[in-house]
C-alpha cells in the first residue's frame, strides 16, 4: 500500500525524462531563434540595397560635418570648434575618478570576502540562522553605506555635472547589480554543497569574481565561453 501511494505521488521516470526534454527544448529554441536574428542581420547587409543606404546615412553624417566647418570658417574666418559644453558635461573628472574607485574596490574586496567568511562557516557554525542573519545585516549596512549612500552624497556635495553625474550613478547600479548576482548564484552552491569531513568548501575563484566585474553580462558564472 505505501508503495502504491508513492508511486501515485510521485510522477513516472519517462514523464521526468519528458519534462528534463522540454526543458532542453525550449533552451534550444531560445538560442535557435537568437542564432536566426543574427543571421537575419548578416544576410540583411549582404543585400546591396541596404548597403546602400547604410553608406549614404555614412555619408550624410560626413557632409553635415564639413558643411558646418565651412559656414564657420566663412562666417568667423576661422573654424570654431566649441567645446565648452563638452568640458562642462565632463567636468571633475578627478572626483568621478575617486568615487569610482572608492566603489570599486569595496565592490571587489568586502562582498567576496564576507560571503567566503560566512561559507567556511556555515556547514560547523552551532547556529546556522544566526551566522546568516548577523552577516547579512552587516553586509547590507555596509553596501548601504558605500553603494547607495555614498555615490548620491558625491553627486550632491560636490554639484558634479550632468555626464559626469551619469557616470557615477551608471557604476553605482552596475556594481549593486554585479554584488547582487554574485551573491544569488554563489550562496544556494555554498548551501547544497557542504564539504566532507577534512575538506575545504567549495567557493569561486577570486579571478573569477573580478573577470566577472568588468566582463558585460550581469549573471555570474565561474566560466564563460570563450
Amino acid at each position: 500500500l505505501d508503495k502504491a501511494l508513492t508511486e501515485s505521488i510521485e510522477p513516472p521516470a519517462h514523464l521526468k525524462s519528458f519534462n528534463t526534454i522540454c526543458v532542453d527544448v525550449s533552451d534550444l529554441i531560445i538560442v535557435f531563434f537568437f542564432l536566426c536574428f543574427l543571421l537575419f542581420l548578416s544576410d540583411l547587409f549582404e543585400i546591396s540595397h541596404i548597403r546602400t543606404i547604410y553608406h549614404m546615412f555614412i555619408a550624410v553624417l560626413l557632409i553635415f560635418c564639413l558643411s558646418t566647418l565651412a559656414v564657420d570658417y566663412i562666417d568667423q574666418g576661422r573654424l570654431v570648434l566649441e567645446f565648452d559644453l563638452l568640458f562642462y558635461a565632463f567636468g571633475k573628472l578627478g572626483t568621478v575618478t575617486w568615487a569610482w574607485l572608492a566603489m570599486f574596490v569595496y565592490t571587489l574586496f568586502v562582498p567576496y570576502f564576507i560571503l567566503e567568511f560566512w561559507g567556511s562557516l556555515y556547514h560547523t557554525f552551532p547556529s546556522k540562522l544566526g551566522l546568516t542573519l548577523g552577516a547579512g545585516l552587516i553586509f547590507t549596512t555596509i553596501q548601504t553605506c558605500v553603494l547607495g549612500l555614498f555615490p548620491i552624497y558625491m553627486v550632491v556635495h560636490h554639484q558634479l555635472p550632468p555626464a559626469s553625474r551619469f557616470i557615477v550613478i551608471l557604476e553605482q547600479i552596475r556594481f549593486l547589480m554585479k554584488t547582487y548576482s554574485f551573491i544569488r548564484e554563489t550562496a544556494p552552491v555554498i548551501l547544497k554543497n557542504a564539504p566532507k569531513e577534512g575538506e575545504n568548501p567549495r567557493f569561486p575563484t577570486f579571478s573569477s569574481y573580478l573577470y566577472f566585474l568588468f566582463c558585460p553580462t550581469l549573471i555570474y558564472r565561474e566560466f564563460y565561453p570563450r
